[in-house]
């Protein structure tokens, strides 16, 4: 075997090595990342990173928009950079994106890019998910 061939073949197998362990990696923090929620709930769910400027513009607004809706809809965040395989499993091509979901888990709405608390509360009104459902 030449010298060429040789050093291919450890880097291929340091690379599959990387690959094996960040995968175990992506397996724990998805475990870690996603809180439990009521699955009765529709799910408002926006896949970011917590290094994104439009990402991190948005964690007040969720954290509003998840006060306002307890109760009537589970508001939930991945860092797609901890959890890459929640990026894959979603379709992510562009953070942040938010994707609303039924009660049974079937998609509704998707939006890519940075999203206001209003945007996002007139999107889930639109879809029947009021944050004040006993007001008249």
């Amino acid at each position: 075997m030449n010298k060429i061939t040789r050093v291919s073949i450890i880097v291929f197998v340091c690379l599959l090595a990387g690959a094996a362990i960040i995968a175990g990696k992506d397996h724990e923090s998805a475990d870690r990342n996603v809180a439990p929620v009521d699955s009765n709930l529709p799910r408002l769910l926006d896949l970011g990173s917590h290094n994104c400027t439009p990402c991190q513009m948005m964690a007040p607004e969720l954290e509003a928009l998840s006060a306002e809706y307890a109760g009537v809809v589970n508001v939930e965040f991945i860092d797609v950079n901890e959890d890459p395989t929640a990026a894959r499993s979603y379709g992510i091509r562009l953070i942040p994106t938010q994707i609303i979901f039924d009660a049974g888990g079937n998609e509704l709405f998707r939006h890519e890019g940075y999203m206001s608390r209003e945007d996002m509360a007139a999107k889930l009104v639109e879809f029947g998910y009021d944050s004040s459902p006993f007001q008249n």
